[in-house]
């Protein structure tokens, strides 16, 4: 399996290096994968969202001209979601690229259920692009220890699939923030039912220790990488895991949250 990975990521390369580069939302030249106006326009990009879930904690309307003083202001504060400052999740910070709306939904759909591997690249860069200031904001003894993994598939689906799509979007975030990148800190200790089929409550409990962190990691920082972030109880399991093996912190990086409805 790990020689039919390493395969498949050679030939993707290759086909990389020999054909022209497209922007994976509009289609147009743009040898980034993804050009500057549709990177903008990703739906909730310049949003002030709660530092802890991720959660857009805008102002009803808050839209168009104030968009651009969103963005400017996205990390100028601490802000915590009521329900965060009630219950403080495992985390300790959560990177949103965009809203789960389109067309970012369609991108990733097209990742996850097209098998288009390629379309992990340009979004696992952007997402590194989004957590800089986040990660050089930390102290030098604690950006030393940063490490990136990913939340792993359930066997099935990724025999199924044929790789694990949050894996390859933190390779490439880990290649563009030049960071070590270890797959094996997480390890599922069961199948459950796809998330996307059950409710907050049902996710919470089907999830609840369904994590293993087999190394121990002292004192280290972990940056777990994900494609979508719904409750945020996949990320939440995989977080008291790392911290019960020692991680200093967990910081998630997410490419998409869903709106709280």
């Amino acid at each position: 399996m790990r020689a039919l990975h390493t395969l498949s990521r050679r030939l993707v390369a290759l086909a990389d290096a020999c054909l022209p580069a497209t922007c994976i939302v509009c289609a147009g030249d743009e040898p980034a994968g993804i050009c500057a106006a549709c990177e903008n326009d990703l739906p909730g990009s310049h949003a002030r969202r709660c530092i802890r879930c991720g959660l857009l904690v805008d102002a009803p309307g808050e839209r168009g001209a104030n968009a651009e003083r969103s963005a400017s202001n996205r990390h100028e504060a601490s802000l915590d979601c009521s329900a965060c400052v009630a219950a403080p999740p495992a985390c300790a910070r959560t990177i949103v690229l965009a809203d789960y709306a389109a067309p970012l939904d369609r991108v990733v759909h097209a990742l996850k259920f097209g098998r288009d591997a390629s379309i992990a690249r340009p979004l696992g860069s952007l997402l590194a692009h989004r957590a800089d200031e986040t990660i050089d904001s930390l102290p030098a003894r604690l950006q030393s220890t940063l490490v990136v993994t990913a939340v792993p598939l359930a066997t099935r689906r990724l025999a199924a699939r044929g790789f694990n799509q949050s894996l390859e979007i933190a390779r490439a975030f880990a290649r563009a923030r030049s960071l070590p990148l270890e797959h094996r800190l997480l390890a599922r200790r069961r199948d459950s039912a796809p998330s996307s089929t059950l409710h907050a409550h049902e996710r919470r409990a089907a999830l609840h220790g369904a994590f293993d962190a087999p190394q121990r990691l002292d004192g280290r920082v972990v940056i777990v990488v994900d494609d979508v972030m719904t409750t945020g109880a996949t990320l939440e399991a995989a977080a008291d895991a790392l911290l019960r093996a020692g991680a200093a912190s967990v910081i998630n990086c997410v490419v998409a949250r869903t709106p709280d409805r």
